[in-house]
């Protein structure tokens, strides 16, 4: 009996992660597909850093991306390309598959919290999964005209490397340590093997982005607060029960140091912390929470503290307790360091969902626990469980309020995909024909540097283009704005 229930429940997971994976999947490659727009996808897919954080560097401690997007790419024009995708098509696609695979871990992770630590059922877990993949893509949706943000959302290609992956891999580390705090002690005694892995991904996570690994950081710093207390205060005690959140919290001092010291943050040094233009910001994303979203939350996060609230002896609960009231008290003090971050680096990056990732996903975590107590304790609830879902799917996919699209100045993939295309048959061209410069006509940007299309970004492509084998050898390239380009294909002034 215990075989065969064992076995229905692999077979659930088999088939609920196979679907998360097809729809994220589905949503980059046909709904949502994001290629090159700007000047920073040419200039990082030709960069190279060394695989440490870099004193003094541009962004010193950003490993993970400025490693893995070049990479990528490589494997995209060297794999996929051959099978009969354009530049273009075969990175869009391959960033597809990366987000999709990213996302079906994370949400693994958050399953097995819900059903091993939080102790939840098999059913109420799936759930509450598929519960958070309609909140990744229709918590905020509520503007017309393209202009709706969601969770996996971003401005550009380099932005999906730097930001929402770091975020994706921060998260679902945070899970896996909250789920496994008190096994990682006898993993750090008794397994070389595995607790170098453990060291290894917590290196790739706190030197990924420094919005993300905020996330794990302060969820280690919380734990081992709480066990400190419960240690009465002792020291020894509280290190020996939590040797990885202390590794992590120590690489990510050393990560910050490395940050305050980097070049980002010298062209900011001069700026003042803005917490009141962070906070205003941060509450105009707030603002577009879509109502039967928030009404679901809030519900969560009010039956957990009504239910989870008090201690009682020998309660089964107590797992649920502790995991959403660390998630409460982690997404509190979470928030806070995401705004102090904000404030210094730009108040406007508090309207981006991914820079706040960390203040949603304790939310998230913390409201489904409370969900799930009510649908594992009455009964009676899930009988409307299937309606409430049903509610969520039509908002998140209601055409009255469409997607932001994932390109500079809100171009779908069309449009991004038509320009860069365009500019990569000019290079080639002039390459077939033996030209050592030639003149790259793009649309017309901004004022300043023409961004996102900018006239500083000509070796960039050149070497981007050469390092992937679309051209045989480097070309140097000046970039002339054409206005026409934007008639053409439709691009904004």
């Amino acid at each position: 009996m215990i075989n065969q229930y064992l076995k229905n429940e692999k077979s659930i997971k088999w088939i609920l992660f196979t679907f998360i994976f097809a729809v994220v999947a589905v949503f980059f490659m046909v709904i949502h597909p994001v290629t090159i727009i700007s000047g920073d996808e040419w200039i990082n897919l030709s960069s190279g850093r060394q695989a440490y954080p870099q004193w003094g560097g541009f962004n010193p401690i950003k490993v993970v991306p400025e490693l893995s997007f070049p990479l990528f790419g490589n494997i995209a024009s060297s794999i996929v390309m051959p099978l009969g995708f354009t530049f273009l098509e075969s990175i869009a696609y391959l960033t597809a598959v990366l987000i999709a695979c990213l996302v079906a871990i994370f949400l693994y992770q958050f399953y097995l919290l819900m059903r091993e630590t939080a102790g939840l059922s098999t059913y109420t877990s799936s759930v509450l999964v598929v519960f958070y993949l309609l909140c990744l893509f229709g918590l905020f949706r509520t503007l017309n005209n393209n202009h709706s943000p969601y969770l996996l959302w971003e401005q550009n290609l380099t932005c999906y490397y730097h930001y929402i992956i770091p975020a994706l891999i921060n998260s679902s580390l945070a899970l896996y340590i909250m789920r496994k705090a008190d096994d990682l002690s006898h993993s750090f005694k008794e397994s070389a093997i595995s607790s170098g892995i453990l060291i290894f991904t917590i290196y790739l996570c706190v030197f990924s982005n420094i919005f993300a690994s905020v996330i794990l950081a302060v969820l280690c710093g919380v734990v081992m607060l709480f066990s400190f207390v419960k240690n009465k205060f002792n020291v020894i005690e509280t290190i020996k029960s939590y040797p990885f959140h202390l590794v992590t919290l120590i690489m990510w001092v050393i990560s910050a140091l490395f940050e305050m010291n980097g070049g980002r943050a010298d062209r900011m040094s001069k700026d003042h912390l803005d917490i009141a233009g962070t906070v205003n910001a941060f509450y105009s994303l707030l603002k577009l929470t879509d109502r039967t979203f928030f009404v679901v939350l809030a519900v969560g996060i009010v039956c957990g503290v009504v239910f989870l609230l008090y201690k009682q002896s020998n309660d089964p609960s107590s797992s649920k307790r502790y995991v959403f009231w660390s998630c409460i008290v982690t997404g509190i003090i979470t928030t806070i360091a995401l705004i102090l971050v904000c404030a210094k680096a730009s108040a406007n990056y508090a309207t981006r969902p991914v820079a706040m990732w960390g203040t949603f996903m304790y939310l998230i975590v913390a409201a489904s626990i409370g969900i799930g107590y009510i649908l594992d304790r009455f009964k009676a609830a899930n009988y409307i469980a299937p309606i409430v879902l049903l509610c969520l799917v039509n908002k998140a996919t209601d055409q009255s309020h469409s997607l932001r699209e994932s390109h500079n100045g809100n171009v779908p993939f069309s449009v991004a995909y038509a320009v860069g295309q365009d500019m990569i048959e000019q290079v080639q061209k002039a390459s077939q024909e033996n030209q050592r410069t030639m003149i790259l006509h793009v649309p017309k940007g901004d004022n300043n540097d023409n961004w996102p299309f900018p006239v500083t970004r000509g070796k960039a492509i050149s070497e981007t283009l050469k390092s992937n084998g679309l051209i045989p050898r480097n070309i140097e390239i000046k970039i002339q704005p054409d206005r026409n380009m934007n008639l053409k294909y439709g691009v904004p002034l």
